[in-house]
């Protein structure tokens, strides 16, 4: 059966929310795209195969098995879409459509591991304690969410809005020392089709090595057990910490993605 292709909002939505429903884990990406579709958003799809994007600037995100012949179908589909920034998704579905897709060049930004929170296991002996930031630390986490930004290379626009969606949505966690200072911060995003993601986690060069980044990250992962939800969260492959530390924390791999950006 052939791709339908579409660029209404609803309908994209729409065939989102079904996919998201199905497995809220692994579409925790899918469900930041339907909560951020801009004018130049895009869907091509058949049953749970899906590429979309919401937003000209952003990736395309490939979900789903796809067989070699609805692979060809999206390659040539992709390869007339206007502004394709590059392609994220499963590493085993993004790293045969890069090269077919990109055009002079694709580069490899970033080898993630997706986890899921199996059981909870808080870290021990950390000093301080969690709290929810509120409208005073704004100016705190927005600079850091830049400063995790920057040391992350991570693609899209450097502004305010992540931070001051998470302070303004309650979503934005501080671990602070004795002393009553932040050394940490993690913010969790809302819950999506019953599965909610942690990130940015960023401590400050400084205060690295403590064990503060495990304790805000579980006061995180603690809010949103309380919403019922399933705990989500990316690690850079790149980076054996945090691969190691939110395993301990009872973390557990599901699949291995891959962000390839074109030149």
């Amino acid at each position: 059966m052939p791709l339908s292709v579409t660029t209404d909002h609803a309908e994209i939505a729409a065939v989102l929310d079904k996919v998201i429903a199905a497995d809220p884990v692994r579409g925790t990406v899918l469900g930041t795209i339907r909560g951020t579709l801009e004018d130049s958003a895009w869907l091509a799809y058949e049953g749970d195969h899906l590429a979309v994007r919401s937003a000209a600037h952003w990736p395309v995100q490939v979900s789903g098995v796809w067989s070699a012949e609805q692979r060809a179908e999206l390659v040539a589909l992709l390869a007339a879409l206007p502004d394709l920034r590059g392609l994220s998704g499963a590493s085993t579905e993004v790293e045969p459509l890069m090269h077919a897709v990109g055009p002079a060049g694709v580069t490899v930004r970033m080898r993630s591991r997706l986890f899921r929170l199996e059981d909870l296991v808080p870290p021990s002996g950390v000093d301080g304690s969690a709290l929810r930031a509120g409208v005073e630390h704004r100016d705190l986490v927005r600079a850091w969410y830049l400063a995790f930004a920057d040391e992350a290379n991570a693609i899209g626009p450097r502004n305010h809005d992540g931070a001051d969606a998470a302070v303004d949505g309650g979503g934005c966690w501080l671990w602070l020392d004795e002393s009553g200072a932040p050394v940490s911060l993690a913010a969790r995003r809302p819950v999506m089709g019953g599965s909610a993601r942690i990130g940015p986690v960023y401590t400050p060069p400084e205060d690295r090595g403590r064990g503060y980044g495990s304790a805000v990250t579980a006061a995180a992962t603690r809010d949103i057990l309380g919403d019922g939800a399933i705990p989500v969260l990316f690690t850079d492959l790149a980076n054996p910490t945090s691969n190691k530390i939110y395993q301990l924390l009872g973390y557990r791999p599901v699949e291995d993605r891959l962000l390839a950006m074109f030149d």
